[in-house]
């Protein structure tokens, strides 16, 4: 938990865990601290601040806590942050001469857009759960109300009454969008963790693994993503054969980035998929890795027996390997094939770092937000259920893996 306390125009952060416990000061200094929100992945924590300036600004502070960084600055004032669901993006009320619109910027504070418009105010956003539109509460036509827009700025639309002063927060996320007659559909079925492994680095411990999401679909999962100039990603859509031979495109499934990190290079999808450390008892989430994404190409035909044979490979280009300049790309995973990654492979491992001995859940998920669409989703999530032990306080952590559960996120003991 974290919230703001002190007195009007000194507010400092403040957290502590959900039992109570572990009470801190996040952030002290002069001037308000305010409106925290944590980053989906919970190690960091943004928030508006007036220090320096003395008009609000958003910024960012570690959860451990530490040197408090601006991420965003603007004229007048930046308030109301919130996080996209995959925290790849922020969005945020901007202020400016007493005019209040809502805006969006990246998660490292660049590239802002403006989504609204107007004399009204616009302002406190919230993010849906797969990460496509955005609510706010508006004073359009003189009368409050909560209204809702993609991530565009387009098809905005009224959609209840409500307080200008009103928290929105949307409910859970649907199980994913429902396939429609004649799509040739990817189905996308997560495997569980393999080949787990501790390594110890720069004073910090690591565990590292194996990822495989093979597709036993109808259709590939194919995607292309396309940027405008100047754009530093480009927009992934899906593209979906139908039975007359035409394409239909669904728009926005996703981001593509370009990685200039050997031995990439290329143009990563994301998200694809996502790793979390999981406490067995509540479930709560303790770690989640820092992959920047994946390059989906058919490299591994390990499922072709599942699907009644063999296809030729279709996406073999490289996502575009040496080209940022690339303006479009598309890469995929074909029917029959597996999207694979050995362990410690720019991203495939998660921090264990503090991280206690006892039992924990390891849980791969493929396709998390729902953006793709598939055939089914059921089997989307797989998981290990691990023993973490230690010799001595501050020796490296053995791994002993008590339970494979394919199909299963929870991976309870059986």
């Amino acid at each position: 938990l974290a919230w703001a306390s002190g007195a009007p125009g000194a507010l400092d952060l403040y957290a502590m865990d959900a039992d109570g416990r572990g009470k801190r000061a996040l952030v002290r200094g002069p001037g308000n601290d305010t409106e925290p929100a944590w980053s989906p992945d919970g190690r960091r924590l943004l928030y508006a601040s007036t220090r320096e300036t003395g008009s609000y600004d958003l910024w960012t502070v570690p959860a451990g806590g530490g040197e408090p960084q601006r991420l965003l600055a603007a004229p007048g004032h930046q308030r109301d942050p919130a996080w996209s669901p995959g925290g790849f993006r922020i969005a945020y009320s901007s202020t400016v001469v007493g005019n209040t619109d809502v805006w969006v910027a990246s998660a490292a504070g660049s590239t802002p857009r403006r989504l609204t418009r107007g004399a009204a105010f616009d302002g406190r956003p919230a993010w849906s759960p797969d990460g496509l539109r955005l609510a706010f509460v508006s004073g359009r036509g003189g009368r409050a109300a909560v209204w809702s827009t993609t991530t565009a700025g387009t098809q905005a639309r009224p959609l209840a009454e409500a307080r200008l002063g009103a928290a929105l927060d949307w409910g859970d996320a649907l199980p994913g969008p429902a396939p429609l007659p004649g799509e040739a559909l990817p189905d996308l079925d997560q495997r569980a963790a393999a080949g787990l492994v501790v390594t110890t680095g720069g004073g910090r411990y690591r565990l590292g693994f194996a990822s495989a999401v093979d597709n036993v679909g109808t259709g590939a999962a194919w995607v292309r993503g396309t940027r405008e100039p100047g754009a530093a990603t480009m927009r992934a859509d899906q593209l979906v054969a139908l039975p007359d031979g035409s394409i239909r495109t669904y728009r926005g499934v996703g981001e593509l980035r370009y990685t200039p990190h050997p031995p990439h290079y290329h143009w990563h999808y994301q998200p694809f998929e996502r790793y979390e450390l999981r406490r067995p008892s509540d479930f709560a989430l303790l770690e989640r890795d820092r992959k920047s994404g994946f390059c989906l190409a058919d490299h591994y035909g390990h499922a072709a027996s599942r699907v009644g044979g063999s296809r030729p490979p279709r996406f073999l280009g490289a996502c575009g390997k040496g080209r940022p300049e690339l303006r479009g790309v598309d890469q995929g995973s074909s029917v029959g094939f597996t999207d694979r990654y050995p362990a410690f492979f720019h991203g495939q491992d998660l921090d264990l770092t503090g991280v206690p001995a006892g039992v924990y859940v390891v849980v791969h998920r493929a396709n998390p937000e729902r953006l793709l669409h598939e055939l089914r989703y059921d089997n989307n999530a797989a998981s290990v259920r691990i023993r973490l032990a230690r010799t001595s306080p501050g020796s490296v952590p053995t791994v002993t893996v008590l339970q494979v559960c394919e199909g299963s996120e929870r991976c309870p003991p059986g």
